[in-house]
Formats: structure tokens, sequence, C-alpha cells
């Protein structure tokens, strides 16, 4: 089964027009000066009008930015049937327990040997849903794929100080010994369940439900503050990120 029903890109045009695709809290970024551009049908924080300075922060300090957008796709099933629909979409990937495996564009992240969280830009959501649509319909496979886009909120933290802004709302020891490239965990954050990935280096992708997106936003936003961070958009990220095909900006 799927619930594909639920994906935002699905809805319904009305009188000719696509209803747009927003945060959960895009008037807190519309109040704080923000300018709004389109990314695949999303409405997304381009910056805050100081690119510049946005950039500066990501490399000295903290950058925090809201990518809601990105697509969140849930593969259950059992763990033999859900291995084998990850490894024939990325490529051969064996999943191991606390790391995620990237390829072509999309995170695969363990939360069980039978739940597997897929990420994936905007652009290339749907098709992903309809690859894993169509693994899952497999008639020889007990498994189902899940639509998460718009349930959960998810947030770049990106800097050097971005393992002290997380220290401040939780206790996972995210030291580079500790939670190495790649590493995924299912765990508190601000006492809200969430996920915490890496996606290299300095810089950290924090999941949790869209309906705390304004708590953890202004957890997050304090404590950045606090270190010498601040806010920043899509396209100061663009500017400091490599182009590895990390889920980003």
């Amino acid at each position: 089964m799927t619930l594909e029903f639920l994906a935002p890109d699905s809805a319904t045009p009305f009188n000719g027009a696509s209803p747009e695709l927003r945060s959960p809290i895009e008037w807190a970024h519309r109040e704080r000066g923000a300018e709004l551009a389109d990314r695949g049908g999303w409405r997304v924080v381009k910056g805050y009008g100081a690119t510049s300075r946005e950039s500066a922060a990501c490399r000295g300090t903290v950058g925090l930015a809201d990518l809601s957008f990105i697509g969140k796709l849930e593969l259950q099933g059992t763990p033999l049937d859900v291995a084998a629909i990850v490894a024939s979409l990325a490529d051969g990937a064996v999943l191991e327990p606390g790391r995620a495996a990237f390829d072509d564009g999309v995170w695969w992240c363990p939360l069980t040997a039978g739940r597997v969280l897929a990420l994936t830009e905007p652009e290339t959501t749907p098709t992903l849903r309809e690859r894993l649509t169509a693994a899952v319909g497999d008639a020889d496979r007990f498994a189902s794929m899940h639509e998460l886009t718009t349930a959960l909120g998810s947030n770049a933290v990106v800097g050097p100080l971005a393992r002290e802004t997380f220290a401040r709302a939780t206790a996972l020891d995210m030291r580079p010994a500790e939670f190495g490239e790649a590493a995924f965990a299912p765990v508190s954050v601000a006492r809200t369940a969430g996920m915490i990935l890496r996606q290299g280096g300095d810089r950290f992708l924090h999941l949790f439900g869209a309906g705390f997106a304004d708590y953890v936003w202004t957890v997050f936003t304090d404590a950045a503050r606090s270190l010498g961070g601040r806010t920043v958009g899509t396209e100061a990220l663009g500017a400091i990120l490599d182009d590895g095909g990390r889920v980003h900006a």
C-alpha cells in the first residue's frame, strides 16, 4: 500500500493554478523580512537581505535555515524487503544502524531494520515517490511507502559551531569521533522527538514533527544567536556548501 495521496505536490489545481507549498512557519520568516522564492513548487526563504553576512555566519559560526521543502518518504516492510528495495534503488547500498547512505541525490536513513526514511530535493521528490511506489507494489514483497514531506519539518544547521548549537538542546554526543560522516540518529532534541543527519563536515539536518516547527525554530534561533550565528536562506547555503548532491539548498 502507499499513502501518496498525501503528497503536497499532488494537490488538485483550482481555477487553473496549483496551490503554493509553504513552510509551516512562513509567517515567522516574513516577520523577519525574508525574501521568498519558488523552488519545485515550494515557497522557500531565499534570504533575509544580507547574503554575505549569512554566508559568513555559516563559515565562521553557525547558520540556521528552514528546509521544509525537502522530500521525506518513509519505506516500511520486512527487513529483507526493505533492504532489497533500498539496494535496488540506491546502487546496491547496504544500510547500517546509525549510518545513512547517499546515492544519486537521495539520503537513505535507517530508522529500524524495517523502516527507512528517504530524503530528496523537491524537484526529484515525485520521481522518487514513483520509484518507491513501483518497488513496494511488487507482489512478492510486503512493504509500503508513506508520504511524510509535510508531516516532518526540517532545518539545516551549518557551521563550525553547529555542534555547540545542538549541544544546547540534546544530549547526543556529536563529536566527529562519535558522530561521523553520514551518521544518522533518531533522538530527543529540545525535549521533542527528532532525527539528526550529519551530511558532511559541519553540515547537519534536523528533522522533527511539523507541528513543533515554531518551537524548534525559536529554540535554535536563540541558541545560534547566542553563539554569534543567525538565520540564513537558501542563497547563502548554496554559496558555502559543496555541490556534491547533498540535500541542502
